[in-house]
């Protein structure tokens, strides 16, 4: 399924832009199932996401004690560390939201083995979602087309059997564990965040057609898909 592009004039549109859209779909996930099940990326645009929702008007927006927050990928550090995905999520936006701590689902990467937090992750997401997708999927876009966790060439690209994996990546040294594409695939919508001058290659690689197994190439989303993109991305 191609993506529907929105693109933004510049990164501060597209941020206020993608929370006037998260708060949107959270409501409406809220209206019809009384319950937002969203997972969170990684990134420096995300992070803008998050720390415009913690500020008026959208915080007000949104009943937060009905939504439940859990995480795209997370390195394999503690949930203090300055790599941490949660950490980076906490002081943007979970430390100023009126939300239970127990609608926060960090992966519990303080046992120091990737696939034990992997197996971990899975059955919490088993847990509290039940059978029910994602509400939303929000993605970051490396400059090697990674999105979530799922790197080139890795053995992670081919999980299909499980809703977490752990995996080894090479350049960064690192253990890490991930979504899989089964449950971003089966998203009710997903959305990746490309902004800054320095994507403008990924994204003309990963819209020719001279170009493929790139794995955002990869994503087959059967919900709503979107691409919030600034013009120096796009460009």
């Amino acid at each position: 399924m191609k993506a529907e592009q929105k693109i933004l004039p510049d990164s501060d549109r597209l941020i206020e832009a993608a929370a006037e859209h998260f708060v949107v779909t959270a409501r409406s996930a809220i209206a019809k199932r009384g319950v937002f099940y969203v997972a969170l990326a990684g990134g420096s645009t995300p992070k803008g996401l998050y720390q415009k929702l913690a500020t008026s008007p959208y915080i007000e927006q949104i009943d937060w004690a009905r939504v439940q927050i859990f995480f795209g990928d997370e390195r394999c550090v503690p949930a203090t560390h300055d790599d941490s995905n949660f950490k980076m999520a906490r002081l943007a936006m979970l430390d100023h939201l009126p939300i239970p701590t127990e609608n926060v689902h960090r992966m519990p990467t303080e046992s120091g083995d990737a696939a034990e937090v992997a197996t971990r992750y899975a059955n919490t997401i088993k847990m509290v979602m039940e059978d029910n997708p994602f509400d939303l999927v929000l993605l970051g876009l490396g400059p090697d087309g990674h999105i979530a966790s799922l790197f080139p060439e890795t053995p992670a690209l081919d999980v299909t059997d499980t809703l977490t994996t752990s995996l080894f990546v090479e350049k960064f040294q690192s253990w890490r564990v991930t979504l899989t594409y089964p449950v971003i695939n089966s998203a009710r919508q997903v959305i990746v965040f490309i902004a800054g001058e320095a994507k403008a290659d990924i994204v003309r690689d990963i819209t020719s057609e001279a170009v493929s197994g790139l794995p955002v190439q990869r994503l087959a989303p059967t919900g709503d898909y979107y691409w919030f993109m600034d013009q120096a991305a796009a460009a």
